[in-house]
């Protein structure tokens, strides 16, 4: 899972630079947070982990499960330079229309 979270940040974050911090999600045991140094910041680019069996099981399902969310939206605001996450999900379509023709 590792190795997959590594090449996600590679590809798509083109940074060679990946750091894994232990984290906590609810569903999840282990739980790992991804992060990646783009331009001079160090930006969270998601989490990961193994379902936990209590979510599983109920479901009949008896092997591990690997569990993702990557944060694109992360990557959006540095390409775009959006000092503000909440302005990535802006009901402005001038100034995500402004933000896009800069890239």
């Amino acid at each position: 899972m590792l190795g997959l979270l590594k090449l996600f940040a590679e590809e798509f974050a083109r940074t060679t630079e990946v750091a894994f911090r232990p984290g906590y999600f609810p569903f999840t045991e282990p739980s790992v947070e991804l992060h990646a140094k783009i331009d001079t910041k160090w930006i969270e680019l998601g989490g990961a982990g193994i379902f936990r069996k209590e979510v599983t099981h109920p479901l009949g399902v008896e092997l591990p499960v690997l569990a993702w969310g990557l944060g694109l939206d992360r990557m959006a605001i540095s390409a775009l330079e959006i000092k503000d996450i909440r302005l990535l999900f802006s009901r402005d379509l001038n100034f995500l229309r402004q933000s896009i023709k800069r890239l």
